[in-house]
């Protein structure tokens, strides 16, 4: 099934990821009870032969489908799709509800980075939905202990749009904030109280004026980010040959790069969002958000430091055409 839309009717698909027992499935069982999480459809995934988190939320599970016997970011790429291409024709022929998003529950062990790599993959079929976002739980119980021992979840605050500190009626927040401040300082930072936030906070689009250039990782071959101010505007091959070249020489480590730029001859800004070697298509907005106001890259990236994560960015941003 192949549907072309214009970018005004995507439908945003949020990833809601964290590491195991950081309290997504508690955090989901209360926005599907308040009614600005009405409209949207679920999907969630576990790692194990027998699936519990869809029993777990208690709440009809007419727009909520399982994904089991695996990580969304291993074998099942491919059964994401089809289930979010599925759930769209069951909306249509009124077998679901209507719904404005679709919210992805990863399992505790995901790597969020291939599961946002589905979007740029397989761009015709999945041309109603979009990126919505990453959300990520951290627990202030055993977080930043799951964050020293575990990749993937030093990974899944790396790469959050907003963090959610949870368990806070457990034990203090304050290690777990930290962390979250340290690892992602672009990343909005809220707190639910025995694991209810308000869902606008939790599931809104991601916030322009995160992307400030704070400090993020050790710099000593952790996860790290850099952020790029005052970008010269530039031409659409100088645009190809900064993106090609970050993406030839450093792909591997790249986890994410998106920002705004100045693209002479285009009235608005144009986004650019891409994940390690792959990249969505450019896209150029109607006008400059009020929280940026000028070009603005930000890099994520592993296995370097962030003195040479900013000289990616500005050898980028100075290649010739």
């Amino acid at each position: 099934m192949t549907v072309i839309v214009p970018d005004a009717a995507r439908l945003p698909v949020i990833v809601v990821t964290g590491f195991l027992g950081s309290g997504k499935t508690t955090l989901l069982r209360h926005l599907l009870h308040v009614p600005e999480f009405a409209d949207t459809a679920v999907i969630i995934n576990e790692f194990g032969e027998t699936g519990l988190d869809h029993v777990l939320v208690e709440t009809s599970e007419d727009s909520i489908l399982l994904l089991e016997n695996g990580c969304l970011c291993c074998g099942l790429r491919s059964d994401l799709v089809s289930t979010l291409l599925d759930l769209l024709s069951r909306r249509e022929r009124g077998e679901v509800p209507a719904f404005r998003r679709v919210v992805v529950e990863t399992s505790g062990l995901a790597d969020p980075v291939p599961l946002l790599q589905t979007f740029i993959t397989d761009p015709l079929r999945l041309s109603i939905f979009e990126p919505g976002g990453v959300v990520t739980c951290l627990d202030a119980v055993t977080g930043s202990v799951s964050i020293d021992r575990h990749r993937n979840a030093r990974r899944q605050v790396a790469l959050a749009d907003t963090i959610v500190i949870t368990k806070g009626d457990l034990a203090s927040s304050g290690d777990a904030m930290d962390q979250a401040r340290h690892r992602n300082g672009r990343a909005r930072i809220v707190e639910a109280q025995m694991g209810k936030a308000d869902p606008l906070d939790v599931l809104g689009q991601p916030v322009a004026q995160n992307l400030d250039d704070m400090p993020c990782g050790d710099g000593h071959g952790s996860i790290v980010s850099v952020t790029r101010k005052n970008i010269r505007p530039l031409t659409w091959p100088e645009v190809e040959c900064a993106v090609g070249s970050l993406v030839a020489r450093h792909g591997d480590r790249l986890l994410r790069l998106k920002g705004l730029l100045d693209v002479k001859g285009e009235a608005g800004p144009v986004a650019i969002d891409g994940v390690q070697h792959l990249f969505h298509r450019p896209r150029v907005l109607e006008a400059w958000p009020r929280s940026v106001t000028s070009p603005v890259l930000v890099a994520i990236a592993e296995g370097a430091t962030r003195q040479e994560l900013e000289s990616w960015l500005r050898q980028a941003c100075s290649s010739p055409a």
